[in-house]
């Protein structure tokens, strides 16, 4: 196993133990968000399924209460473009394999359950919900880019652009998707930041400046940053939205502005005007108030 492996590893183990330690003194996210929030299923119905397989995602989209899916993407071996968030199967099935040294066929005799490519979940999904799509960065930034261009190419061959948000946790990938997609939305992943720990107003701002020149749309934190969630409610920029991903393993995106509509796919809420109705979907027409499905 080579210094690269063991980091990750020890990077795991460490992000294990912190999110074990943190769930006592994290307060329920009901308690600390007061505003409109809409609900989403972070890698599909992953609490009471697999994450990222496809009975967790037929569940999301039989699931009123999840207005959008998420989930994660990346190459193996013979780069085959998978739905899968960890580098390596020790997490779920406790089994030392990296992704990056199997390919797919190997990779599914292998596993404990079946792992599918992207393309089984987008036709799974078939633009039923909107979809967040996280890019796993490949240590390689070529890869990286070529994974972005073809998930926008896909999307706008499959129609659903308008209702994609491209995340990742590399500065690079978002910077890649608003410089040559700009109408794109994207959405920039933190799991644990200065802020977290130290809730000083300084360290927020900085953590907004690090955002903002990414260009992207979204802010994505770990549900172990609402002990600062006061902060980044009074700093998020006008045109930025917050998601938070909590212990629950679901989604939480906080309404930009109290006169959003909000997605429900059988009960819609108005909390504004000035509306256009999609079927049985409702959003605002205001530019800076509504999600990336508008």
């Amino acid at each position: 196993m080579n210094l690269k492996r063991i980091s990750a590893v020890a990077t795991s183990f460490f992000l294990v133990g912190f999110v074990v330690f943190t769930i006592g003194f994290v307060p329920s996210i009901e308690r600390v968000i007061a505003e409109e929030i809409v609900l989403g299923a972070h890698r599909g119905n992953s609490v009471d399924y697999i994450e990222n397989t496809l009975p967790a995602f037929q569940s999301a989209l039989d699931e009123d209460k999840y207005s959008f899916i998420e989930f994660d993407v990346q190459y193996t071996k013979d780069n085959v473009l998978i739905v899968h968030h960890d580098k390596n199967l020790i997490r779920l099935q406790q089994k030392a394999y990296w992704i990056e040294d199997l390919t797919y066929e190997e990779l599914l005799n292998i596993s404990d359950y079946h792992i599918p490519t992207y393309e089984e979940v987008m036709d799974l999904i078939n633009s039923k919900k909107p979809v967040n799509i996280e890019i796993k960065s490949q240590g390689n930034l070529s890869d990286d880019k070529e994974i972005a261009d073809f998930i926008v190419s896909n999307c706008i061959e499959r129609g659903i652009l308008a209702s994609t948000l491209i995340s990742s946790i590399s500065n690079d990938v978002i910077s890649h998707v608003k410089e040559n997609y700009p109408k794109s939305k994207t959405g920039k992943v933190y799991y644990i930041t200065e802020s977290t720990f130290f809730h000083f107003d300084t360290l927020t701002a900085e953590l907004y400046k690090k955002m903002e020149e990414t260009d992207a749309d979204y802010l994505m934190l770990h549900g172990s940053n609402l002990r600062n969630y006061n902060s980044l409610k009074k700093l998020l920029p006008e045109d930025k939205t917050l998601v938070i991903w909590y212990f629950s393993d679901e989604m939480y995106v906080v309404q930009p502005k109290e006169e959003c509509w909000v997605f429900k796919l059988k009960a819609l809420k108005k909390i504004g005007e000035q509306t256009a109705f999609a079927g049985d979907r409702a959003f605002s027409s205001s530019k800076n108030s509504c999600l990336w499905w508008c």
